[in-house]
């Protein structure tokens, strides 16, 4: 059995800057942002991750948007 194991994206709380890393909730959906990307955008749906700063002083919240963009192919 092949085990695959996805790599971590770096990114800091909005708030205050505090470093933190996450990981793909699935091989399904291997990009994020945090901006919502457009249906139009994406393969398949969607998956909003919602993440607390773990900086005591600060404790807001920090949402992730994971999905599979579309693959474009020029043809000419």
């Amino acid at each position: 059995m092949l085990i695959r194991m996805s790599k971590a994206k770096k990114y800091s709380c909005i708030h205050c800057g505090e470093p933190f890393e996450v990981y793909p909730p699935d091989d399904e959906h291997p990009r994020s942002s945090r901006d919502k990307p457009k249906e139009t955008e994406v393969v398949g749906r969607i998956i909003e991750m919602t993440f607390d700063c773990r900086n005591p002083e600060c404790l807001k919240p920090n949402t992730l948007y994971w999905y599979r963009p579309k693959m474009y192919i020029a043809v000419g």
